[in-house]
């Protein structure tokens, strides 16, 4: 079981990486809890749906979950950027919205999900796991993004986008090379 515990961590690192960027926009506490709810319950989601479809989906569908995540990390990047002088938030703050975000940080739980018979036998408890694990870490990363703002005044936005740019390129760059 410490190695499904390492797994969620693991499946938490791209939401911690996009909690923290987004962290620095100003997010309020209301809207870290709403964020970090959605994508709690789409790594619980995720992982079960990937146990019935399997990679039959992503074969059927020839979609590179990869190069979405690059795409979003880009675009979120490039808007924080771009609109770090003003006042206004980068996401709207909707549920759709959160569920977006939160859908694309855990596709990849979709594909563990697919592999957790190999894995283990209990196919409830790993959710369960990934998710608490997921919605902690993004919190967390809202959190330190958002009191980064402190520190770093104007200059914490211009820190996030940098972030989401470099995660993209590190990204593009795992999967091209």
């Amino acid at each position: 079981m410490l190695s499904i515990f390492f797994i969620g961590i693991a499946l938490s690192m791209d939401a911690f990486s996009l909690a923290l960027g987004l962290g620095t926009t100003g997010i309020t506490r209301k809207q870290r809890f709403k964020l970090s709810t959605a994508v709690a319950i789409m790594h619980y989601i995720m992982p079960q749906l990937g146990l019935f479809f399997g990679d039959k989906l992503f074969r059927l569908l020839e979609i590179n979950v990869d190069i979405v995540m690059i795409i979003v990390f880009f675009y979120l990047g490039i808007s924080m950027f771009l609109k770090r002088k003003e006042e206004r938030a980068i996401i709207n703050h909707s549920i759709l919205s959160y569920f977006t975000l939160a859908f694309f940080v855990s596709i990849d739980s979709f594909s563990v999900g697919a592999c957790l018979p190999t894995i283990t036998n209990n196919w409830l408890f790993p959710p369960i796991i990934f998710s608490v694990s997921a919605g902690i870490i993004t919190y967390c990363g809202l959190l330190l993004g958002y009191h980064s703002i402190k520190l770093l005044k104007e200059n914490a936005t211009l820190l996030g986008s940098i972030i989401l740019i470099l995660l993209a390129i590190v990204n593009l760059f795992e999967h091209f090379f």
